[in-house]
This record gives structure tokens, C-alpha cells and sequence, in this order.
């Protein structure tokens, strides 16, 4: 029998059909339902209840105070302090208020004599001034203006304290524990000697408060009162557990005896060791994955309870969660079937999609940034960090909006491009275009108008990117109007019943703080946007919808607090890990640890023997219990994958004591279909070449060609090769505010290029200034909205322009230079006999960065920012160096170039300048060398390329031998028995944007 229904059959028996004059206080309103539930069962006769009520109710209505919202208590508190002392400002009041009132709050809750505690604290906070245990020889630490507030607020906590109380007191208001405080100083008038209270039950209590345990006393005292406990001989006779730790106290303090009655008021039970029960528990790697546990042994005790199977009657069944925040997916979780439930807790605002968007909107506000302007002006420009905006046009209530307004981006010219037949590419999402723009172009911080243009002036896009001033909160309030407004519609269209509540619910909080926040202005209160920030992140954290459900239903899904005084057959706990279950040692408050030791105030000691009796009472009368864990550290470090105490406890202290009874297992939770491998084997991968990868390969070769960078990433690695030319993986684009070796690279490249075609190949001469011009041009065009104004970027940008000023003073220095041609592509084609195949004509290519005459020799160029290491000899190994090793990347790619311009020079005569080879730059008979030019190290002129054939380097020998090799790692490329695979040289991976995949 529950322990409710046993309460309720003894107040039935002695008070009769006529209960209402008795009063029966639960500690909250769910077991005031089900209690109400059970007594109504035990007559089959309509008669009076009692008053049932939670004893927060119970208090609040019998001290006839009404309670004050948090908002409110902040501005009381904080007009407290300005009479105070009128310098407290208000940014700095509202971090620590919360605090306060917290401890106010505890104060009165345990009748805590205040000018004991203040003048104590006072005290302590003085020797903390005086600096006492500073050793004699070390330097006193002046006061700063920051630490005098700091001692001037304990100075003033007691006055604070007493000015709060007269003020909430003049308008009948009260705080929770204020009228905590206020019933218990009159209970004699209030309850005792009011007719109207003629027995009043408290039922179902652990550890009471001071001011509950004399409101208890005097009424027990004048034998009106009695208390019920539930409780079980495990906690109670062993002293070493903590979960029965104010239930000891209270029976040696004779608690546990009715003097009227002369009977034991204990249900005193053996139900922990005496009473079968099956345990397990699961460990999962994360607290998502625990909903999912907890929704499929839901379903399987479901499909038992179906069968008829020794079931009398229907098993009452909790799912528990130790931490709140899993409600909604633990809904997700259950099967669609499962329709009878009942949710005891509310679905907290902040847990709304609406909330999201809101801390999103926020977040971007608090981290615009502003830029002067660039004429000289004292002017600051606000401008949106790229991040924060991607972020919000990709919420799902955005994207909502964009779907049924049916916004699309119909310019031709945006980030889409020209699709292969030369047609524009249709129109896309319009918010997806914005997205595109802003990664395309480099736009790390964008201006409000720059967004609203890119966004068509929608009125959406206008409410999401208006600043906010941070003293005008009002204007923020009104954009969150605004936008309620302009998704109504999305609410509508995706007839989702909660986030319409929510919607409500928020547009009601705003409605309130606009209130107050008018009644705060006219008094002079400066409130910021910060500041409302924060009242109404307090708002939305006591909001929640509540569900309407019915109590008697076979699920009920509750948090730890609401089990109180309840019992069930079953049971599932989630998140049942050190640091939630239970919580961290910590507590948020100005008293420290030994002040609130001495004064008999909870400390993280009473709380843990408080939750530890919640969980066992919680196991009490149920006989299957599924303990949940996560076995990582989740996302907020509230968990550190450590299972709580409270499994340990069982498997070495309870299951060992009950003879058998108790059954403890630990099984393993695999997800994925039966029999399959859910964990994929990467140590050995491969991908064998098929006919069709074949096909694809002649085809890319004979078509786009080979290039020196696709040699290099099939030498270096094949798998690589494949992820990137065969089945074209690549990044996904994205912002870097920082510029990456890359696009530093580039950037410089294009500054060459221009230097080359503009000025060099025009015999003009080339100074400083058209350098730098040059460099800030390419700057602007390739890097839109990237920030040079201060940090990294600033020491890259002037890293640039002192290499490529250093870079032209050597070459200027060279007399008889003359540039031929820059960022052209050279290419030839190769005929490869396959065996048992036909021959392919494979295409040859390669874009060079410059091809130059330098005295009597012509030189193929290839810049390099980095550092360039080249032997000066031809290494004996040189086809091993040019088909096998990887890590010889550059002297390839010179070997490459200079094959292509000798095969160039022997069927041209020349370069070609044009696709169609009519306009030939003429060369015969002169030498050829590649090379590389390092800006880092520009004293070392051009380095050559080491690879020769024979001792005479002929270019006929070249050329005949560079082939040979060629088809060598072409045939090498198309052999079937040589799978793609991953390279054996680790330290290629480090830079590898594959490496993820291969497991690297």
C-alpha cells in the first residue's frame, strides 16, 4: 500500500465523512492531488474534503501576505540600497542581488537572528580588511575605490535588510522565506488560536526549516497538529546514512510519538531490504542517449504489461529526471502509442526554440563591434560579427519565415554562379543566398544596411539587424515586439501547440518588464540593455507551461522534488551522476561556510542528505528501478561522466544486506540493429579501383588532365587523391577572420600577377608606392570585410608588404630581366598504352606563375611565401623521389613544369600565348630551368630545380625520360590491384583536410 493511501485511510478513520475543518499540509501540489485522489476512493459516498494544500500555499495563505515576483523584489532592493547609499550603481547592484536575496531568503526560512549574523559577517569582512594573516614583513595592499564598495555592501546588509522588510510589509508583499519568517513569529494568533484550524495533518516531511519546525511545535504542543512521516528501518537504524539523517534527529527529539494519541506516527516500513526489487544500471555515453534508453524499457514493460501475466492491476510507473532540461526530449523519446501521461513539472520557456532565437539575438547585440570611419571622422560605426548572423538566419523559426514567404534570391550574379550549359542557376533560399554572400565574400563584420541590402529590405531581415543601444532598452523590448508580430505566421503554419504557448507566454514577460521598467525610468533608474537582460533571463527561468494531463494516468514524468510523499512500481532515473544527483558542492551565497556553519544555516552537507533521502524513498515500494548515467562529460560540466555516489552506495551497502532480495545488474545499451558492427573498421582502408572508377579516371585525365598538384596528392596519398579528385569532397566554405597561410599565398600571387602584366612585360618602372597601392587593391577585392585595423591581420598585412617590397628591390636589382608571361597554363598531351586496352591521350597541364628570361637562360617561376628546401644535386634515387615519396612535393612540381615548357619549346617553338597556339612566344636554342623565388627568403635568389636525366641534361633526353615516368604513375594510377589506400607516412596528415575520415 502507498504511503498516501495509508495517510489518507487514518485521517479518514479518525475525522469521518466531515473533513472540513481539518487541514492536511503535502510538501508539494502533486501529492496534495493524489492524495485528495486516494481519499476520495475510500467512500463511496460524496462527503467534505479537507483542506489540502502545499506547504507553500499553506504559508503564504495563513501569514495573508502575497508573494512578490523576482523582478519586482530586484527594483525593491535595489531602491533599498539607493537610499542607502546613493553612488550604487545599478550594473554592478544587479550582479550580486540575486545573491543576496537568496541569502535573505535562508535568513528568514530558519529564523536567523539578523544583527547576530550582520554584525558577524560585518566582523569577518573587517579582519579580511585589516589583512590579519599577512605574514609582518609583507606590504599592505591599499584600498582601491572597487574594494571600499566591496566592504562598504556587508557594512550596509543589515540596514538593507531591515528597510526590504518594511517596505514589502507596507504593501502587504512578501519574499518566500519573509513569510516564512512572519508566520512562525505569529502562529499563536494565526493558527493556534484560530478556530478555523481544528487539526492539521503535516504529512510526508524530511528536513524541515527552522520556521516550519516551530510553527510545528507550537501547534503540536497545543495538540493540534500531527505529523505523519514516511520512512524505512535501512536509513533510520543505520547512522552512517545520510538519508536519514532529520529523521533521526526529529524521533530523538520525540517527533515520532502522538502524546494525545499515544502512538507511533512513523510508517515505518523494511521495504528497502524486506521487498524484492530488480535493478539495473546503464551507462550511456551521453545524456540524449539516456532519453532513448529510457523510451525503449518504457515500451518493452509496456508490450509485458500487455500480455495478462500475473498483472492484477496496472503498474505505476516514473520516469525521474535528476536533470530537468531532458523533459522534452524524454517526450520525444517515448513511442507514438504512449498517450496516457501525465507531466508533473512544467516545460520551462527556456527550453522553447523562442528562447533560442531571443539568447541569439542578444548574443550578436553584445559583441557588435564599431569601426571608425575610414575619412578621418570621430564617427563609430556598428557593424554584426558574420558568426552571430549566420546564426540567426539559420534558426529554424527563421527559416520558417523564409519558407512560407517564399523568399527567394533571383540575381543571377549572387553566389549560385552559372550552371554548365551556360544558364543561370534557378533562384535559391533567400536567407541560404545571405549565408553564401557572406562566406564568398569574406565578410567578417557586416553594417546593418549592408544586411538589410543583401536581404531585400524584408522586414524580418530589418527587425533581426537593428542595433540596439545599450541605454535603450526600450528599443529592444520593441523589436521583440515586432518580431512576435512577423512570426505569428510561422507558429500558425506549423500548428505546434507549445511553441504557440510560448509565444504567448513570452509576449506576456515583455508586457510586464515594459511596466516595470516605465515605473523604473520615471524614478530615475538607469536601466540598461544588459541589465534587462537579465530580468528577463529571470523571468524566462521561472516561466513554464504547465500540461494539462490527467493525474491518475499509468506514466507520470516528474522531477526529483516531485516524488515527494509519492510512490510508484516502477521506476527509470536519468542523469543519476555526481554533480547532479547530487548536485556540486557549491553554493551561491554572500555568508561564508563557517558563518553559516555556526549559525545552524544549510550548507551543501544538508542538501546531499536531503536528496540522498529523496532517492531512497523514491526506491522504496518500487521493484523495478532503472538507474540512468551518462559516462562522459557532457557539454556544460555539470556531469563528469562519474556515476553517482548514491549506484555506489547500493552496490556495496544495500544489495549486500538484503539476502538476496535485491538484484543489481549493469547491462550494456548497443545501439543499431542486431547483429551488425555499429563501429566502422579505419585502421585498413581501402577502395578497390571498379570498372566505373576507372572509366571516371580516363575520363579526367584524357578531359581536365593532370595537373603537378593531383600528382603530388596521388604520390602522397592515394586515398586522399580519391577523396579529392575522384569523388570531389571538399570543405565546407567558411569564414576565417584570421588569414590562413592560403590566402595570404594568394593574395600576394595576385599582387604579381598584376606587377608582371601591368608593369614588368610593359618595360615600366615599378616604385614603392605602387606596391603598396597594389597590395591594399588586391587586399579589398579578395578579402571584403576582413579586418586589418588592429590584431593578427594588421602584423600579416605589414608582414606583406615588407616581403614584396624587400622581393622588388632584389629584383630590380637584376639587370636583363625580361618577364614573358605570368599565370599561364602550359600543357601537352601524352599517349599511354594500358594493357589489354586501347592507348589513352592523356592531357599534360600546368599553370605557371611566370615564365622569364634572365640573361641567357629562360626560367619558369613558381612563387612560394613559405620556406623552400631544394638539394643542389640530383638525388641517385630519382625515381623512387618522383613516382614514391611524398614528401617531395616541390622538386615534382618543378620537374613537371620544366617537361612541360621543353615539350612546349619542341612542338611550338615556343609558348603559346593563346588557346587556339597562333600568337607563339619564340624561343629555340636556349636553356630552360624551373624554379622557385621564396619571399621568405629573398637573398637567396632563384632555386633550381635538382632533376636531371644523363649527364648532358639534353632536352630530347628530358623529355623521352620525364614520359617514360609519366606513364609509369599514370598506368600506376589505373591499376586495378592497386586499391586507393591511405599513405604509411603519418606526418603527411597533419595539414590533411581528410583526416578525419580516414580516422587520422
Amino acid at each position: 500500500m502507498t504511503f498516501l493511501r495509508q495517510t489518507a485511510k487514518r485521517v479518514f478513520d479518525a475525522h469521518g465523512p466531515s473533513l472540513n475543518d481539518v487541514w492536511v499540509i503535502l510538501p508539494t501540489r502533486r501529492a496534495v492531488s493524489v492524495f485528495l485522489d486516494e481519499l476520495a476512493a475510500l467512500s463511496d459516498r460524496p462527503f467534505l474534503a479537507p483542506h489540502a494544500l502545499a506547504v507553500d500555499d499553506f504559508i503564504t495563505q495563513s501569514a495573508g501576505v502575497q508573494l512578490i515576483d523576482s523582478v519586482s523584489l530586484l527594483f525593491e532592493l535595489y531602491d533599498v540600497f539607493k537610499e542607502i547609499d546613493p553612488l550604487v550603481e545599478f550594473e554592478q547592484f544587479i550582479g550580486w542581488a540575486s545573491v543576496l536575496l537568496a541569502d535573505f531568503d535562508r535568513i528568514d526560512q530558519y529564523l536567523v537572528n539578523p544583527h547576530e549574523l550582520f554584525s558577524y559577517l560585518t566582523a569577518a569582512k573587517a579582519l579580511e580588511r585589516w589583512q590579519v594573516d599577512m605574514p609582518s614583513s609583507a606590504k599592505l595592499i591599499a584600498e582601491t575605490p572597487g574594494t571600499t564598495r566591496y566592504f562598504k555592501l556587508f557594512e550596509n546588509l543589515q540596514t538593507a535588510y531591515h528597510a526590504l522588510h518594511q517596505r514589502l510589509t507596507d504593501q502587504r508583499l512578501a519574499y518566500r522565506g519573509m513569510a516564512y519568517r512572519l508566520l512562525a513569529q505569529n502562529i499563536e494568533l494565526l493558527i493556534r488560536d484560530n478556530l478555523a484550524y481544528e487539526r492539521v495533518y503535516f504529512v510526508g516531511f524530511n528536513a524541515l526549516s527552522r520556521a516550519e519546525e516551530h510553527i510545528i511545535r507550537v501547534l503540536v504542543d497545543a495538540q493540534k497538529a500531527e505529523l505523519i512521516w514516511d520512512t524505512d528501518q535501512y536509513y533510520m537504524d543505520d547512522r552512517r546514512q545520510e538519508a536519514g539523517e532529520f529523521l533521526r534527529r526529529y524521533k530523538e527529539n520525540g517527533w515520532f510519538f502522538s502524546k494525545q494519541n499515544h502512538e507511533d506516527l512513523a510508517q515505518l516500513s523494511n521495504n528497502l531490504l524486506g521487498s524484492p526489487k530488480n535493478i539495473r544500471v546503464v551507462g550511456v555515453p551521453n545524456a540524449s542517449m539516456q532519453t532513448k534508453v529510457a523510451g525503449k524499457i518504457y515500451s518493452e514493460w509496456q508490450t509485458s504489461g500487455q500480455s495478462g501475466d500475473d498483472q492484477p492491476r496496472a503498474k505505476r510507473t516514473a520516469i525521474v529526471l535528476a536533470d530537468e532540461t531532458l523533459l522534452v526530449p524524454v517526450l520525444y523519446a517515448l513511442d507514438e502509442n504512449v498517450t496516457d501521461l501525465n507531466v508533473t513539472m512544467g516545460l520551462s520557456l527556456r527550453s522553447s526554440l523562442m528562447f533560442t532565437l531571443v539568447d541569439t539575438l542578444f548574443e550578436m547585440q553584445r559583441t557588435v563591434h564599431e569601426f571608425r570611419t575610414k575619412d578621418g571622422r570621430d564617427l563609430k560605426i556598428p557593424k554584426f560579427h558574420h558568426r552571430h548572423v549566420v546564426k540567426v538566419l539559420n534558426h529554424p523559426f527563421v527559416k520558417q519565415y523564409e519558407r512560407i514567404r517564399g523568399l527567394m534570391c533571383s540575381d543571377p550574379s549572387g553566389p549560385s554562379g552559372v550552371s554548365g550549359v551556360g544558364e543561370p542557376l534557378p533562384p535559391e533560399p533567400l536567407f541560404q543566398w545571405i549565408a553564401k554572400v557572406i562566406v564568398k565574400e569574406q565578410r567578417v563584420y557586416l553594417t546593418e544596411n549592408e544586411i538589410r541590402e543583401l536581404g531585400q529590405n524584408d522586414p524580418l531581415v530589418r527587425v533581426l539587424f537593428t542595433r540596439w543601444p545599450n541605454e535603450e532598452p526600450m528599443k529592444a523590448i520593441r523589436t521583440f515586439y515586432d518580431l512576435i508580430e512577423l512570426l505569428r505566421d510561422v507558429y500558425r503554419a506549423s500548428q505546434d501547440a507549445i511553441e504557440i504557448e510560448y509565444l504567448y507566454l513570452f509576449f506576456t514577460l515583455l508586457k510586464q518588464l515594459e511596466a516595470t521598467l516605465d515605473r523604473q525610468s520615471e524614478s530615475g533608474t538607469a536601466v540598461t540593455v544588459r541589465s534587462f537582460r537579465q530580468f528577463l533571463y529571470e523571468l524566462i527561468r521561472q516561466t513554464s507551461i504547465p500540461f494539462t494531463s490527467e493525474g491518475k494516468s499509468q506514466l507520470q514524468i516528474m522531477g526529483m522534488l516531485e516524488t515527494r510523499a509519492l510512490d510508484f512500481d516502477r521506476v527509470i532515473v536519468l542523469s543519476v551522476n555526481e554533480g547532479i544527483l547530487p548536485q556540486s558542492r557549491k553554493l551561491n551565497s554572500l555568508i561564508p561556510f563557517d558563518i553559516a556553519s555556526e549559525l545552524h544555516l544549510p550548507t551543501y552537507r544538508e542538501q546531499e542528505a536531503v536528496m540522498a533521502y529523496h532517492f531512497y524513498r523514491l526506491l522504496q515500494r518500487a521493484s523495478e528501478i532503472v538507474l540512468l548515467h551518462t559516462t562522459s562529460t557532457d557539454a556544460y560540466g555539470n556531469s563528469k561522466g562519474e556515476p553517482s555516489r548514491f549506484i555506489r552506495q547500493l552496490e556495496h551497502e544495500l544489495v549486500p544486506r538484503s539476502n538476496g532480495l535485491i538484484r543489481i545488474s549493469h547491462p550494456t545499451v548497443r545501439f543499431g540493429r542486431a547483429g551488425t558492427n555499429t563501429v566502422a573498421d579505419l585502421t585498413d582502408l581501402r577502395v578497390p579501383k571498379t570498372e566505373a572508377i576507372r572509366a571516371d579516371l580516363i575520363k579526367m585525365l584524357e578531359t581536365r588532365g593532370l595537373y603537378p598538384s593531383y600528382l603530388n596528392q596521388f604520390v602522397s596519398c592515394s586515398m586522399r587523391f580519391y577523396f579529392s579528385r575522384v569523388v570531389n569532397i571538399s570543405e565546407e566554405e567558411d569564414i576565417e577572420e584570421k588569414m590562413g597561410a592560403a590566402e595570404f599565398g594568394s593574395w600576394l600571387h595576385k599582387v604579381m600577377e598584376r606587377l608582371d602584366l601591368e608593369y614588368r612585360m610593359k618595360a615600366l618602372p615599378i616604385d614603392e608606392s605602387i606596391i603598396k597601392n597594389l597590395l591594399e587593391e588586391e587586399f579589398a577585392r579578395s578579402m571584403k570585410g576582413r579586418v586589418i585595423e588592429s590584431g593578427m591581420n594588421l602584423l600579416l598585412y605589414e608582414l606583406a608588404q615588407k616581403l614584396m617590397l624587400d622581393f622588388q628591390r632584389q629584383q630590380n636589382a637584376l639587370t636583363g630581366l625580361t618577364v614573358i608571361g605570368t599565370e599561364q597554363t602550359l600543357e601537352t598531351y601524352l599517349t599511354v598504352p594500358l594493357d589489354g586496352q586501347a592507348s589513352i591521350r592523356v592531357r599534360i597541364a600546368g599553370k605557371v606563375d611566370r615564365i622569364e628570361q634572365y640573361g641567357d637562360q629562360i626560367r619558369i617561376v613558381d612563387y612560394k611565401t613559405g620556406k623552400v628546401d631544394l638539394s643542389d644535386k640530383t638525388p641517385k634515387d630519382l625515381t623512387e623521389k618522383l613516382l614514391k615519396d611524398g614528401k617531395e612535393d616541390k622538386m615534382r612540381q618543378l620537374w613537371l613544369y620544366r617537361y612541360l615548357a621543353l615539350k612546349n619549346i619542341s612542338e611550338h617553338g615556343g609558348f603559346p600565348r593563346d588557346k587556339a597556339k597562333r600568337d607563339i612566344f619564340q624561343v629555340e636554342d636556349i636553356p630552360v630551368e624551373a624554379g622557385f623565388y621564396s619571399f621568405r627568403d629573398v637573398t637567396g635568389g632563384f632555386k633550381t630545380n635538382p632533376v636531371r636525366f644523363g649527364e648532358n641534361d639534353s632536352p630530347a633526353q628530358y623529355i623521352d625520360d620525364s614520359e617514360e615516368l609519366l606513364r609509369q604513375l599514370i598506368r600506376q594510377l589505373l591499376d586495378s590491384d592497386q586499391p586507393f589506400k591511405k599513405t604509411d607516412q603519418i606526418e603527411i596528415c597533419q595539414f590533411c583536410d581528410y583526416k578525419g575520415i580516414c580516422g587520422r
